[in-house]
């Protein structure tokens, strides 16, 4: 897996989670989020969306150094639904005026989940395209 091993992945992801997380958390705290993109009722597919490519840039970032393993996943998947607990109730500060929703929560787990699955799926393909080239 040449591919993901390159110094350079390494240094742009890097650059990348830390721009998207910057984005996460700054988008979430926006005192009136409706001022900015329109919210047609349900935000939880934002939520899944957010979640889902924080996990999947999380995952290139460590294989960029170290082996993925089921723990190293488990681990990043937790660290995304702690970063989600903390997101929900830091919009309840004072001048933020946003809502700790439950449910937003469980679509960020969900959309963690998801974005370490199909990761998984792409670094799968790739190791057995690799394979069977090499």
């Amino acid at each position: 897996m040449a591919f993901l091993d390159a110094k350079w992945l390494r240094r742009w992801s890097g650059v990348a989670l830390l721009v998207y997380l910057t984005s996460l958390v700054t988008g979430t705290h926006l005192p009136h989020p409706e001022d900015l993109i329109s919210i047609e009722g349900n935000d939880k597919w934002l939520h899944f969306g957010a979640y889902f490519g924080l996990a999947f840039l999380i995952a290139t970032w460590w294989k960029t150094s170290r082996p993925v393993t089921r723990r190293t996943l488990l681990a990043i998947w937790s660290f995304a639904a702690f970063t989600g607990i903390v997101d929900e109730l830091t919009q309840m500060l004072p001048g933020i005026n946003r809502h700790c929703e439950f449910a937003d929560w469980l679509a960020d787990i969900a959309g963690a989940a998801c974005g370490l699955f199909v990761w998984q799926l792409i670094r799968c393909q790739l190791s057995h395209c690799q394979t069977k080239e090499g």
